[in-house]
C-alpha cells in the first residue's frame, strides 16, 4: 500500500478551510500503527483508577471523559512525539513551535452500560480553558467506526462568532443553555431547538479519519446507540501566540491546573510544565539511539 505523505494532505486549501469553517474532516489521515497505539493508550486510561471522570455520572447513559493522561500514558507520548500529528498541527497553526495543551479521552460504551450513551451537550471548548490567542486546534481521532448520526456535530463558521458561556453539568439535561460561570459570558444558544438556523455538519467516520476543529467552534452530539462503542482521543495543541487568560472566578477552568495562576499572569505566554513542547522535538526525545 502506498502511503500519501502528510504534506500532500495538509494543503494550503485545507488550512484555509480550517480557518474559514472552524472544522475540517480529513479521511484516512492516520495509518493503522498509530491507531493501534491510540487504542492501547485508551485501554491503559480506562484501566487506571486515577483521573477518571464521568460525564452524567450515575446516569445509565454516562460516559468516560478524562483529560491530561499524557504523563501517565507512554502510548500517547510516543504518538505525539513520534508521529506526524504535531508537524501537521504546526502547519495548520503556522507556528514552528507547538505545545500540547492537553489530551482528552472519551469512551462511550453502550455495550458495557447496556444502554445508549447520552449526547454530548452543545458547547464550545474555549470558554473552559484559561487561554487566549489564535493558534489553537484540536484533532479528534476515533479508533472505532462511527456512523454520521452518532458522530460529533459542528456548527460551521461559529468559531468566528461569540464565545459563549459553558453549560452547567448539573442542569444541562433540563436546560442546555444553563450557564457554567454565570457571569461575563453570554449563555449558550439552544442549537437543537432551532437546528435549521445553524450550518451543522458531521460525517461517517472510519478508523484513520480525523476531524480538525477550532476550540471556539460550537459542537455536540456523538451519542452511541445500544450495542455500540466509541473510543476517541482528542489532542489539543497550541502555537506561539497563545497566552494565559482570565476566566470568571465562579468556577475553575478545565482541566483543573493547580498553581498555574501563581506562575503566570494574564497575557503571559503559556509556558509551564503542564504543557510539554512537541515541536521542535525536545532534546530528551531526539532519537540518539540511531547514532
Amino acid at each position: 500500500m502506498t502511503v500519501t505523505p502528510w504534506q500532500e494532505r495538509i494543503t494550503p486549501e485545507i488550512v484555509e478551510q480550517y480557518w474559514r469553517d472552524g472544522v475540517v474532516y480529513l479521511p484516512q489521515l492516520l495509518d493503522e500503527p498509530w491507531l493501534e497505539l491510540i487504542e492501547l493508550g485508551i485501554a491503559r486510561v480506562v484501566r487506571a483508577q486515577l483521573g477518571k471522570t464521568w460525564m452524567f455520572d450515575g446516569d445509565p447513559g454516562a460516559f468516560l471523559d478524562t483529560t491530561r493522561n499524557f504523563g501517565l500514558t507512554p502510548e500517547f507520548q510516543r504518538l505525539l512525539y513520534d508521529s506526524d500529528i504535531a508537524d501537521m498541527m504546526s502547519t495548520v497553526l503556522d507556528s514552528e513551535r507547538v505545545w500540547l495543551l492537553f489530551d482528552h479521552t472519551f469512551v462511550k460504551d453502550s455495550v458495557l452500560a447496556q444502554a445508549p450513551t447520552r449526547r454530548t451537550p452543545w458547547h464550545q471548548d474555549l470558554p473552559y480553558w484559561p487561554v487566549a490567542g489564535t493558534q489553537l486546534a484540536s484533532m479528534w481521532i476515533s479508533v472505532d467506526a462511527v456512523p454520521k448520526e452518532e458522530c460529533l456535530e459542528y456548527v460551521r463558521g461559529s468559531h468566528n462568532e461569540v464565545m459563549y458561556d459553558g453549560f452547567d453539568m448539573n442542569r444541562v439535561l433540563e436546560d442546555p443553555t444553563s450557564p457554567y460561570y454565570g457571569e461575563d459570558l453570554p449563555p449558550l444558544p439552544d442549537v437543537d431547538a432551532e437546528r435549521e438556523k445553524w450550518d451543522i455538519v458531521s460525517w461517517d467516520i472510519t478508523p484513520g479519519d480525523v476531524i480538525l476543529a477550532h476550540p471556539n467552534t460550537l459542537h455536540g452530539g456523538g451519542h452511541t446507540s445500544a450495542g455500540r462503542t466509541r473510543r476517541a482521543l482528542a489532542v489539543r495543541i497550541f502555537g506561539e501566540d497563545v497566552v494565559f487568560a482570565d476566566r470568571p472566578k465562579t468556577k475553575r477552568t478545565a482541566p483543573f491546573t493547580p498553581g498555574l495562576e501563581l506562575r503566570l499572569k494574564p497575557g503571559d505566554p503559556l509556558r509551564h510544565p503542564y504543557y510539554p513542547r512537541l515541536r521542535p522535538l525536545p532534546p530528551h526525545q531526539r532519537p540518539d539511539y540511531f547514532e
